[in-house]
């Protein structure tokens, strides 16, 4: 037993009942009260072993800490409550007695031996040399603000309940066969053979009669029902909402073109190409070449170099090196400088192209200026002009008669709570939409609300002026929508019908192929067939339920599906199953462990439901209620 508590210590079960017990309480330690007075009251028993106040009290306050963590803010005990946490930690604290009192029953403890060597081998009570340390171990009860002897019991009773649940439910839980139904699973593979029934192939349905126009629109009046509409007033008041009628003079304008020139001005730019050479010697020959009629791509050649080397842009005269600035500037188009001495070699440069300096005048940005200046005049009246309003409001004054003073626009508008039209537009530009609709239909007629703001600069004002309830439309208010309803529910009662027809004839032993000539000669008899897909695959043509209900049935399944374009069918048969040679899928070993150890919870689950059943459980709410009054 020994040998299986060592490999105790390091395994998933012990990660799990050492930090519950033992963690717990160097978290939230044990009051005073409780540990001198060697209390025995229990908020719940399994048969003769009980659950003591200060194990429940450390369950509950380890999961009332990870409730508020997730929830961002403390608790109150009836949130908590609802949160389920008393429920849960009882249900822990519980679980753990029943494996107590299953050990108690059947004489299963360590000895003191064993509970000496498994202390002395926890690497949490060894020094700095890897071995087992007296102080370190009576450090870390202190700290844990427990007494030894409770420390030792909490180790005995952990290290057997580990046991217990090893024994109960540990190692591989599902059949070898489990992992290969798995990978079959992930792996098989399917080609289906389909048809897609269109209207086209399906027929058009006759017109509507008066009389199946009136039964339809009855069976459907709610479809066609009109939702409740509001005519709104708006007033935004945003710069520029008031721009245009922001004065700026010509005057202004010209001064603030001369004060912001060098925006407006280009340099001079010059297209320089250079040739670097190793030594000022070998520079002074290319000079030479150069003028005695040489080409300079022939020069920029034998220094074995391209043009795209020698080329270095179109650059204004303070992006150039230095060294370049005033030899560059200084030429003339395709004449060759003098050599010139540079950081990494003696270079010669020509100049192939000059786009001279230029100044963009002032008719050309002069609408520009002005609507720039316009704006931030506007932007700079917003606060004071919106204060102006309110206080017009605050008089009793509507929108309609506050934008005049003012010079402003009120738009109106009838919307519904999602903001379209009767006429069924979607209305994409109202200010703040989502959260001015949602007041708007919360406001009544005549009411005054508050603005709402627009980004950082802006505000939008709204009165709601009329309300029209939600009413059922009449026939004749929707005929043109009824017919072209109607027309397209019937033809996809006449599509399905359709693909209904083809799937009795092909359980009936037609084959897919007979079919496709026949609704579609143009395929000469070859149905649309499918790569091979797995369970999660698509092809063009090819939706996923599509897929999903291919994989329902065996080879030769045949089922009908809605298709990709509304108003089709597909019907589909199963040509062929694909499965994998080998037992083997992309991750399938880690969805087996995790499948084990969703298993081996059910188990240990349905192990201690059936001895709290044989032991019985009994609880007492009011040491609970106190515990949870007094003891938090």
């Amino acid at each position: 037993m020994l040998g299986a508590l060592r490999g105790f210590v390091t395994g998933w079960t012990a990660k799990i009942l050492l930090i519950l017990l033992v963690a717990s309480f160097a978290l939230w330690g044990i009051t005073g009260s409780i540990l001198s007075g060697g209390d025995t009251t229990s908020v719940a028993a399994v048969g003769e072993t009980k659950v003591p106040v200060r194990e429940f009290l450390s369950a509950y306050n380890r999961n009332m800490n990870e409730v508020q963590q997730r929830a961002g803010r403390r608790l109150t005990r009836d949130e908590a409550r609802i949160f389920g946490v008393e429920q849960r930690a009882l249900g822990n604290v519980v679980a753990w007695a029943t494996l107590d009192e299953f050990a108690r029953v059947h004489g299963l403890a360590l000895s003191d031996k064993q509970l000496a060597q498994m202390i002395a081998e926890n690497p949490a009570f060894h020094d700095s040399t890897g071995s087992y340390n007296r102080e370190t171990f009576r450090q870390a009860v202190f700290q844990a603000q427990m007494r030894e002897s409770d420390f030792i019991e909490a180790q005995n009773a952990s290290a057997v309940r580990s046991q217990l649940t090893r024994s109960f439910a540990d190692g591989p839980i599902l059949p070898d066969t489990f992992k290969a139904a798995l990978a079959n699973y992930a792996q098989e593979q399917r080609v289906f053979e389909y048809l897609t029934i269109t209207p086209a192939i399906a027929g058009e349905p006759a017109a509507p009669t008066a009389e199946q126009l009136k039964t339809y629109f009855e069976a459907n009046k709610a479809n066609y029902a009109a939702p409740e509409y509001r005519k709104l007033d708006l007033l935004s008041l945003r710069p520029e909402d008031l721009a245009a009628s922001m004065e700026v003079s010509d005057e202004e304008i010209e001064a603030d073109y001369q004060a912001r020139i060098s925006r407006y001005q280009e340099p001079e730019r010059r297209r320089v190409q250079q040739i670097v050479f190793p030594s000022r010697e070998a520079a002074e020959a290319a000079k030479k070449s150069l003028e005695e009629g040489a080409f300079f791509e022939t020069v920029v050649a034998e220094a074995d170099r391209t043009m795209a080397d020698a080329d270095l842009g179109l650059m204004a005269k303070d992006a150039l090196p230095a060294h370049l600035q005033d030899p560059a500037f200084g030429l003339e188009v395709n004449a060759i400088s003098d050599v010139i001495d540079g950081p990494f070699g003696s270079v010669i440069v020509r100049v192939t192209e000059v786009n001279e300096a230029r100044t963009t005048p002032l008719d050309e940005v002069k609408d520009t200026i002005k609507n720039a200046m316009a704006l931030e005049r506007a932007a700079s009246r917003i606060t004071s002009l919106s204060e102006e309003i309110e206080d017009s409001r605050a008089g009793g004054s509507s929108l309609a008669e506050a934008a005049p003073k003012f010079d402003l626009k009120i738009r109106s508008v009838e919307v519904d709570a999602r903001g379209r039209t009767p006429d069924g537009t979607q209305l994409t530009d109202i200010p703040q939409s989502s959260d001015l609709l949602r007041q708007a239909f919360e406001t009544e007629v005549g009411a005054q609300a508050s603005a709402l703001d627009i980004g950082a600069a802006g505000f939008v004002w709204y009165d709601v002026t009329e309300i029209a309830a939600a009413r059922d439309r009449t026939q004749d208010e929707v005929t043109e929508r009824l017919t072209t309803d109607w027309m397209a529910a019937e033809r996809g009662k006449m599509v399905q019908q359709k693909a209904e027809a083809l799937k009795a004839r092909l359980d009936g032993g037609a084959s897919m192929r007979e079919l496709s000539a026949e609704v579609d000669p143009s395929t000469l008899g070859a149905a649309p067939t499918t790569q091979p897909l797995n369970r999660t695959g698509t092809a063009q043509g090819f939706p996923s339920a599509a897929t999903q209900e291919g994989f329902k049935g065996a080879e030769g399944h045949i089922a009908i599906v809605d298709g990709s374009e509304a108003g089709t069918s597909i019907l589909l048969k199963v040509k062929e199953v694909r499965l994998p040679e080998a037992a083997a899928a992309p991750n399938v070993d880690q969805q087996v462990n995790i499948a084990n150890e969703g298993a081996a919870d059910d188990l240990l689950n349905q192990m201690i439901a059936r001895l709290q059943g044989e032991y019985g459980v009994t609880q007492n709410p009011q040491t609970i209620d106190m515990a949870l009054t007094q003891g938090r």
